[in-house]
């Protein structure tokens, strides 16, 4: 493994990387939370990318997209991040299909889809996340996600090799998918005509949706446990007596009790107990096991 400082410098006399040392990674992150990053890249392009891994082989690096759904130590990571919100864009519509840059953040995204036409998206208006990390979780809402949209998704592994992967491929599931060693960069979605007032109805639908049952105006990162097959996580949570149970400056939001907020002074040891502790309730009232939605460092794409 290389001497970390050289490693930065030899990142920084890259072209096409933006690079950040000692970075609050509370700033990359909807929740607000996060201590500093031995160093944060952000490549602009894929042969940038490549060039990153080339430089940092065998340095552990995390990768993250606009971190919309992640919860990161309060003690920071020393390894390499790399975040791709913000850097390899790209949008090229054909016919009804799109190919999409994985920094590509959804909400402009779903706009430019609108005004050709192009409709399939609208689920996800006002997530606040980049086309890479919605592919890498299968974001998803009002019964539809990102799996049903992909006809390809390329990626970049360790070695710096790009491989393009069919849906087939990827082993979508439930919030998740099955890229786990490799970096998405782009993808080819298929959408379905629409008229773009059609579509823009169906983007306020959803915004007023998100509005009145979900607590978007304060920092969280969406929803925290997955929905059981029964009944959903908040409902769960909420007949357990959970909403507006608090830990240090983690609340479960009184508005969606499958949300925790950041009160403004949250750590993620706060969010950390405050699941386990609703966790618990919700297995002793109902025995029901939630599972985590919400990425944790320890689920974090990591490449050695």
């Amino acid at each position: 493994m290389g001497d970390i400082k050289e490693i930065i410098k030899e990142l920084k006399a890259l072209s096409g990387v933006k690079v950040s040392t000692n970075e609050p990674l509370n700033r990359h992150t909807s929740f607000r939370i996060g201590g500093p990053a031995k160093a944060l890249v952000i490549p602009y392009s894929t042969a940038a990318l490549q060039s990153i891994m080339d430089v940092t082989r065998g340095i552990k690096k995390y990768v993250i997209g606009n971190g919309s759904n992640v919860l990161l130590p309060d003690r920071g990571l020393k390894g390499l991040v790399i975040k791709m919100s913000g850097g390899i864009k790209g949008l090229e519509i054909e016919g009804r299909t799109a190919t999409v840059g994985a920094s590509h953040l959804i909400q402009p995204l779903i706009r430019h889809l609108a005004k050709a036409g192009l409709s399939g998206l609208e689920f996800g208006a006002w997530v606040p996340a980049a086309l890479g990390g919605a592919l890498f979780m299968n974001m998803g809402a009002f019964g539809r996600d990102m799996s049903d949209l992909v006809e390809y998704v390329d990626v970049i592994g360790p070695s710096g090799k790009i491989e393009r992967l069919g849906k087939q491929d990827i082993k979508f599931a439930y919030r998740k998918s099955g890229i786990r060693d490799r970096i998405i960069i782009g993808a080819k979605l298929r959408f379905t005509h629409k008229k773009p007032s059609v579509i823009e109805k169906n983007i306020q639908d959803v915004i007023a949706k998100r509005k009145l049952n979900q607590p978007i105006a304060v920092p969280c990162a969406g929803s925290v446990f997955k929905n059981p097959k029964d009944v959903p996580a908040g409902k769960l949570i909420d007949m357990a007596g959970c909403k507006g149970m608090r830990i240090g400056g983690a609340e479960i939001s009184k508005k969606h009790a499958n949300f925790i907020i950041n009160l403004g002074d949250a750590t993620a040891s706060d969010v950390r107990a405050l699941i386990q502790k609703t966790k618990r309730i919700v297995h002793d009232k109902f025995r029901v096991k939630l599972e985590l939605e919400l990425v944790d460092i320890k689920r974090l794409n990591v490449i050695f």
